[in-house]
């Protein structure tokens, strides 16, 4: 999955490290941290895969490999859009399988 990872975030991106402009500072380019909707889905990761999802972006945060995946067939359908942590295995945490938590984030029929 490290492999994925890499291959899906820039080179550049990569190599300067990926931060985001601060929220709440007065500049012309930090975006106000405004309240958004992830709902939880009860799919997992692999469920989502074999359901013709696609991963358009990846990275590790937090000892995860967080994913953005997106079906394009269904763009303005519910749920098109879903943010996916994958939790390796940690037998100092006696976590002994992969695991996911997926939300979906649009919700364009609400």
């Amino acid at each position: 999955m490290a492999l994925l990872a890499c291959l899906m975030v820039p080179a550049g991106a990569m190599a300067a490290g990926l931060a985001l402009p601060a929220s709440g500072i007065k500049a012309p380019y930090s975006p106000l941290a405004i309240p958004t909707r992830m709902t939880p889905l009860e799919d997992s990761l692999e469920t989502l895969l074999d359901r013709q999802y696609r991963v358009v972006a990846a990275h590790q945060a937090g000892g995860e490999e967080v994913l953005v995946l997106f079906q394009g067939d269904m763009p303005d359908r519910a749920g098109s859009t879903v943010l996916c942590a994958l939790t390796m295995p940690n037998p100092a945490r006696d976590q002994n399988v992969v695991t996911s938590r997926c939300w979906a984030l649009n919700h364009p029929d609400r």
